[in-house]
């Protein structure tokens, strides 16, 4: 307790000695009794846009801040990006031990992690068939590491370990399981806690009007910001917000915030599964997010299977950017299942089923089924495709609810009992989701009253109803 509680006032006198203002109505607690480490708690009653904390741009750890960003040319984090970037300043200032900036700051992040890159072979199994399992991506990091950033480290082994003689020996070590593991941890500290940090000057074009050119490619750079990767987030309890401003990076109340209350960044609506992948946990608040993807192979095998599956109309529907790796069924609420069905999806099968007459005559005109529009014998597939979807999954619903006791908040680093338990929640909150659009679509399907039954909408011109997707952005 005495190191925790050492290191957290080590690190707030070290925010203070860099300019960092800090309001005296709030404190860092010690949360891991609610197996939630550190986090900020407000002392007194705080008001809305009161500032929490001021954090100078020059206390951020980030690429620009480092002294490596002047010792290795600009060209080579271009080439590495934002995110291997910041994984290779983080690691020569770790490496660099109190010599860093920003030693106070790695005592007060966590050294271990509960996130899904660290589960076991069994523990990832709970999960079942949740598509969370196929987005953790180590062997990707650990290609990349090996590809892209250990070149860079060995070429600037000097740099890397100055005014060491093994500085060649320490590069190529690099390579060792040992480090390749310190880099993940390095990926994972980013992964849970950095920021996308807003430049204090805009490098966008200003056109003639003034208008700044929007780029949705382009990647901000990341940062740690000190004291703001200590708060934790709980959907909507989310009570505080980082805003940018030219000097600084401040933080301030949302709402008013009374004494006792935890202060709550806000990660967005993410999903369970997602959740747990990035940091690590889960909370019934982020139920409103859950999302099931169903993969294009599993479309494929099923329209394949009726005799729909067509190399042409994919070929169309990629032209018009229909066609993904997956797609997405989302609660909804109150409930429908237009708003639940990715409306990609919908297309994708309403093309797949239409008459050849039909689609030739929607390709000619460059135009895609209304997804609000679902014919019945596209209802019909919907429902087939959602029941495949949930017997992927080892065990039934019912089975697992009839089982789950919640969440314990018991249990040391790395518990099975914990772990085993939210990757049951996780599979839970998927498999409701999915039997609540399969029990909607047979619905449809027994009120429509078969696929004979259903003719399809006709415009003013006679032509079959046809329109744009609506696309919305996956979770």
């Amino acid at each position: 307790m005495a190191d925790f509680d050492g290191a957290g006032q080590a690190f707030l006198s070290w925010l203070q000695q860099s300019g960092a203002e800090i309001s005296p109505k709030i404190k860092l607690e010690d949360l891991r009794h609610a197996q939630a480490g550190r986090g900020v708690v407000a002392t007194q009653d705080i008001a809305e846009h009161e500032l929490l904390f001021r954090i100078p741009r020059s206390a951020i750890l980030s690429v620009e801040n480092s002294i490596l960003s002047k010792e290795i040319p600009a060209a080579t984090f271009d080439t590495l990006g934002p995110w291997l970037s910041l994984i290779l300043v983080m690691l020569y200032e770790y490496l660099n031990g109190d010599a860093s900036n920003w030693a106070a700051c790695f005592s007060v992040l966590p050294s271990e992690f509960e996130t899904l890159m660290y589960w076991t072979e069994d523990e990832l199994a709970e999960l079942q068939a949740s598509a969370v399992v196929n987005k953790i991506g180590k062997e990707s990091a650990n290609e990349m590491f090996l590809e892209q950033l250990i070149p860079v480290i060995k070429e600037f082994a000097h740099v890397f370990f100055a005014d060491d003689d093994r500085a060649p020996q320490k590069a190529e070590e690099m390579r060792d399981e040992r480090n390749l593991t310190l880099m993940h941890r390095m990926g994972s500290l980013i992964m849970a806690y950095a920021f996308d940090v807003e430049p204090s000057v805009s490098h966008k074009d200003v056109d003639e009007e003034g208008y700044a050119s929007e780029d949705e490619d382009e990647a901000l750079p990341k940062g740690m910001v000190p004291l703001a990767d200590m708060l934790n987030a709980d959907a909507d309890r989310n009570n505080a917000r980082l805003f940018y401003e030219a000097d600084s990076l401040d933080m301030k109340a949302l709402k008013p915030i009374r004494a006792g209350d935890e202060i709550y960044n806000d990660y967005g609506p993410l999903p369970r599964s997602d959740l747990l992948r990035r940091y690590g946990y889960i909370t019934d608040n982020y139920a409103q997010y859950d999302v099931v993807e169903v993969s294009m192979d599993l479309v494929t095998d099923l329209a394949t299977t009726a005799s729909i599956y067509s190399e042409a109309r994919i070929e169309y529907l990629d032209e018009k950017e229909v066609i993904d790796t997956g797609y997405d069924i989302t609660v909804s609420d109150p409930f429908t299942l237009q708003e639940s069905l990715s409306p990609e999806l919908v297309v994708l099968v309403e093309t797949l089923l239409l008459p050849d007459e039909e689609f030739e005559h929607l390709k000619m005109k460059g135009k895609l089924p209304k997804p609000e529009r679902m014919t019945s014998k596209g209802t019909e597939f919907l429902h087939r495709l959602v029941q495949t979807r949930l017997a992927q999954y080892a065990s039934s619903l019912d089975d697992d609810v009839r089982d789950f006791t919640g969440i314990p908040n018991v249990g040391g680093h790395g518990s099975k009992e914990r772990r085993f338990a939210m990757a049951k929640a996780v599979r839970i909150g998927e498999k409701r989701l999915l039997k609540q659009v399969e029990d909607a679509l047979a619905e449809k399907v027994a009120r429509e009253g078969g696929a004979s039954k259903r003719p399809r909408d006709v415009d003013e011109e006679g032509d079959v109803e046809m329109g744009g997707t609506g696309k919305r952005q996956r979770a």
